[in-house]
């Protein structure tokens, strides 16, 4: 049975947008390409006894870029590696980076690190055999990963990967339509009941009060921040009998009929909006959604707006026994099986993974920042759109966790699955027993068919 387990502790992220929207990009990347003397022949000239390793990535090979400026950093800071920075990709498409990486492997290619946009693509690689497990690499070290990071990327009990950065999701406000209801910015521990109050509170004026996305993750938050896994059990058995998904169907139906406090589901699907669009568009007065909207509030090209956000916890279930649950996603660091340089290899992944974020202004998943410090550093200019004070209590309040979780490689197999049937439930005004009962044996069928 391919069974992974995933722990996640808690922290937090920041704005990698094309993560969890999607990009496009093609071809290698070339100086003719990027107008720029590649990369490589940069750092052709190495210092005599230094071990050469190949880092390849999909972020661009240009001096502007700032995970390029960071292995700079890294070679200058040290005289026992160096590393040739390898871009696949020109316009930091991770999807069409994993295919040409697959290509490279095939073709007998000995890739000492890689990086991945996301968990599930690393999980799938080490799923196959070609990620070096990092477990006796961290024992040499003497590191507990788990106090060293907020999260790590697991198979099973082996880590295959390191993160430079983590994605949170927690709940943005516009400030002026907060104040104009009348409404405290929310503490941690309120619950999904209080949110839909605050909703109804906050619809007003020609705008709602949120906004839910066509995203699986829309369907039952709950399942995605407060559970193992947001479709199955520890056995691989499908969880929608979890009362969660009846409460956050049901929330749903009622926010958008008798509320009338969010955007109709209908509409939502047919405009095919971008998860932040009516948001920043003044359309919606809150959203809870990954904490990469951080940096996308200050793209007003994409999104104009002159109102402050403001930040809060993700709400608990009402029945939650410890508030703080949240989810943590992002991309990892990992060092090919094949590689006959592993040691420098994970010499400099444990270096990007704790210093990365001083050239990329990522919030890192290394544990050991001054976070209130580093989110004035990042926004220090931009206190007109960003409240930093409340930006650094939620991604950095000491109660935030994950459950011990653990993720599958077919995992977006089944994300697709409730998607479907909860598009089901709203559009076709089902019962909730009858769209679990379907949802169930699909999930069953896919978790057979990956045995």
């Amino acid at each position: 049975m391919k069974k992974i387990a995933l722990t996640l502790v808690s922290a937090l992220t920041v704005f990698s947008l094309a993560a969890c929207g999607g990009n496009s990009g093609n071809g290698n990347n070339t100086s003719a390409a990027n107008g720029n003397k590649p990369a490589a022949s940069e750092q052709s000239e190495k210092p005599a006894g230094k071990e050469k390793i190949k880092f390849y990535t999909f972020k661009a090979s240009t001096e502007e870029e700032p995970m390029f400026q960071a292995v700079k950093a890294y070679n200058e800071s040290q005289d026992k590696v160096e590393v040739e920075y390898e871009s696949l990709v020109q316009n930091s498409n991770s999807t069409d980076f994993m295919k040409k990486l697959d290509i490279l492997v095939a073709g007998g290619e000995a890739v000492d690190v890689f990086m991945t946009g996301s968990e599930e693509e690393l999980l799938e690689r080490a799923s196959r055999g070609v990620v070096e497990p990092l477990n006796s690499y961290l024992e040499k070290e003497a590191v507990k990963p788990e106090e060293e990071y907020n999260k790590v990327i697991k198979l099973n009990s082996d880590i295959y990967g390191l993160m430079t950065s983590s994605t949170q999701w927690f709940t943005v406000f516009n400030k002026d339509h907060l104040e104009k209801a009348g409404l405290e910015l929310p503490k941690m521990g309120w619950t999904w009941d209080d949110f839909r109050g605050y909703a109804k509170k906050l619809t007003m004026d020609g705008h709602y009060g949120t906004y839910f996305h066509t995203w699986g993750e829309y369907a039952d938050v709950i399942a995605y921040t407060e559970r193992p896994n947001p479709q199955l059990d520890a056995d691989m058995k499908p969880i929608f009998d979890d009362p969660s998904f009846k409460y956050f169907f049901e929330l749903r139906r009622a926010m958008e009929q008798e509320d009338k406090s969010v955007e109709p589901y209908a509409d939502v699907l047919a405009s095919n909006y971008h998860v932040l669009q009516q948001f920043f568009a003044g359309n919606a007065s809150m959203l809870v959604v990954p904490s990469y909207a951080v940096r996308a509030g200050l793209n007003l090209e994409k999104f104009p707006h002159e109102f402050q956000m403001m930040y809060a916890p993700v709400p608990r279930s009402v029945d939650a026994t410890e508030v703080g649950m949240t989810n943590i996603s992002g991309g990892g660091l990992a060092i090919g099986a094949k590689s006959e340089h592993k040691e420098a290899a994970y010499d400099f992944i444990r270096w990007i993974s704790k210093e990365a974020y001083k050239y990329t202004k990522e919030i890192p998943s290394f544990k050991g920042v001054d976070g209130a410090a580093l989110i004035n550093d990042f926004f220090k200019d931009n206190t007109d759109l960003i409240d930093t004070t409340s930006l650094a209590n939620t991604l950095f309040d000491p109660n935030n966790k994950m459950p011990d979780a653990f993720s599958v490689p077919y995992g977006a197999e089944l994300k697709k699955i409730v998607e479907d049937g909860f598009s089901s439930y709203m559009l076709d005004n089902r019962d909730f027993d009858e769209v679990k009962a379907s949802m169930t044996d699909e999930v069953n069928k896919v978790v057979e068919a990956n045995k």
